[in-house]
């Protein structure tokens, strides 16, 4: 008559704390993700706002009109009600001349992100 072997009580446990183990680390690794992802969708929204704003800013002719956009967008601050839409709180913009002889402007746009960080943008224009 043959023998049948099988698993000893103490193997089948060892499998179950290294599996649990495998698991528990596997487990970890789902909020960072989350973390991480959030992160991107709140850099996304910021660069596409930026885009847009600088966009706008690059077609328009030193003058006037920059000069207005300028003073628009010195510092903008989201509403209560704009912020449970948004993932940023507001922004600002600074624009610095390039050189005494030049006409042209380094501009600054600072996405001021809900967790406190600053997505920086800059962008140079210059007449046309």
């Amino acid at each position: 008559m043959k023998e049948k072997r099988g698993f000893t009580l103490i193997e089948v446990l060892i499998a179950l704390v290294i599996l649990t183990v495998g698991i528990l680390a596997a487990m970890q690794l789902f909020p960072a993700s989350l973390r991480q992802s959030r992160a991107a969708a709140e850099r996304t929204q910021a660069s596409q706002l930026a885009n847009s704003q600088m966009s706008r800013l690059r077609a328009m002719d030193i003058g006037q009109d920059f000069a207005r956009w300028v003073d628009n967008n010195t510092l903008d601050t989201l509403s209560t009600t704009g912020r449970s839409y948004a993932l940023y709180n507001g922004w600002s913009t600074t624009v610095q001349r390039t050189g005494a002889d030049s006409d042209t402007y380094r501009v600054t746009f600072s996405v001021q992100m809900l967790d406190g960080r600053r997505e920086n943008f800059v962008t140079y224009v210059t007449r046309r």
